[in-house]
């Protein structure tokens, strides 16, 4: 069954961390501020400003954020966005590491820890088992 409504990607929201793109390259009215782009619902714009602020965690790390349960938190986010959470999330943080990594001077536990990794080797090993292959970013 098909979603009769509009469901995001993280690519729809998701805005360059390093060089946003001007008012005349996007066709919204409004300059986003957040670091995505927002989609009118306060659910999905609170859970990707949470995902903004604090990275990569647990479904129940960013429920409660939300304040309800995991599964509550699962079963929307598939509802809006066609894509399981793990699948949802680790899209959206692979988009952000990409414009991270593209900072040459940027210390790479640095950039870590700003997608939510309690470790650089938690990140290295993230970006190995999404196909990076050898890390030309180190």
């Amino acid at each position: 069954m098909n979603a009769t409504f509009k469901q995001y990607t993280p690519a729809d929201l998701y805005i360059n961390m390093n060089q946003p793109e001007t008012m005349e390259a996007d066709s919204s009215t409004e300059v986003p501020t957040t670091g995505f782009r927002p989609t009118g619902n306060a659910f999905l714009d609170a859970f990707v400003n949470n995902f903004h602020q604090h990275g990569i965690r647990t479904g129940n790390y960013h429920a409660a954020l939300l304040g309800i349960k995991r599964t509550q938190m699962c079963i929307t986010i598939f509802t809006l966005t066609g894509m399981k959470y793990s699948d949802f999330t680790e899209a959206y943080v692979l988009l952000m590491a990409n414009d991270l990594l593209k900072e040459k001077n940027k210390e790479l536990r640095v950039t870590a820890k700003r997608l939510g990794f309690g470790s650089y080797s938690g990140f290295y090993r993230f970006m190995m088992r999404k196909g990076m292959g050898k890390p030309s970013w180190v």
